[in-house]
């Protein structure tokens, strides 16, 4: 049935003109989700920008849990429905 196939969903971070494309298959929870969020546009970001201010590029690796709340600093993480309405994600379960 089509509740199997999740079509990859594009990722926009607001102020941002480049968008990335996300495979929901690919995570098993909100916090996979967050983390490859944090990766495609905090850590990416900080290695261009400061790759030779600080030679630790993972400094939240093990001391924080990533989730949705802090997934990228000073933004929400939401979605638009079928109806093109803006809800948080998170809210509903991951399944």
């Amino acid at each position: 049935m089509l509740n199997n196939v999740v079509p990859s969903v594009t990722v926009v971070l607001e102020g941002r003109t480049i968008c990335h494309r996300i495979n929901l298959q690919q995570h098993a929870n909100y916090q996979s989700l967050a983390k490859a969020l944090r990766q495609m546009f905090v850590e990416i970001a900080n290695i261009q920008q400061n790759n030779d201010e600080n030679g630790d590029d993972n400094e939240n690796d093990g001391k924080q849990l990533i989730d949705l709340s802090n997934a990228i600093p000073g933004y929400i993480v939401a979605y638009e429905d079928l109806e093109n309405d803006l809800l948080l994600a998170g809210d509903l379960q991951w399944k």
